[in-house]
């Protein structure tokens, strides 16, 4: 498996089982997909998405194996029905399951059978707003550093 596949797989495996209110938030990679039942948590419609990843060489390298760096980049989205009529808590709860699935502490929770993922930096947070069509998305946005041995 290709370590970019690998840091994803654990990643989504990570985040998969997370619910709100005794529903599960589906994590889907990529894109939505359209056929499954997105659940609904005080009004909004919610999903995580991962959407981006990159990977380079790391900065710090050893003699004995390549160490390359890999972002990733995971949304958490809220979306509302009635525009103005919003609640940001709901991402910001799920945001902080999806945190503490990633990284306990100093120390990370991603495990592979592929790859030997060395360390998950403190995530990047940004936060989205969109308004469309009468709806609003509040969006929550982790963007976290992964370093691998390979």
């Amino acid at each position: 498996m290709e370590s970019t596949q690998a840091v994803r797989t654990a990643v989504f495996e990570a985040i998969s089982n997370i619910a709100i209110e005794s529903k599960v938030i589906p994590v889907f990679d990529g894109l939505v997909n359209p056929n499954v039942v997105i659940p609904v948590v005080r009004g909004a419609s919610c999903y995580i998405v991962i959407q981006d990843q990159q990977e380079n060489l790391g900065a710090i390298q050893n003699m004995c194996i390549e160490r390359m760096e890999q972002n990733i980049t995971i949304r958490i989205v809220t979306k509302f029905s009635t525009a103005g009529v919003t609640d940001r808590s709901i991402s910001e709860s799920i945001a902080d399951f999806v945190k503490k699935a990633i990284r306990t502490g100093r120390n990370h929770n991603l495990s592979s059978q592929n790859i030997n993922i060395q360390k998950v930096l403190a995530p990047i947070v940004q936060q989205t707003d969109e308004f469309a069509n009468g709806q609003t998305a509040l969006s929550k946005i982790l963007i976290y550093s992964i370093i691998v041995n390979q």
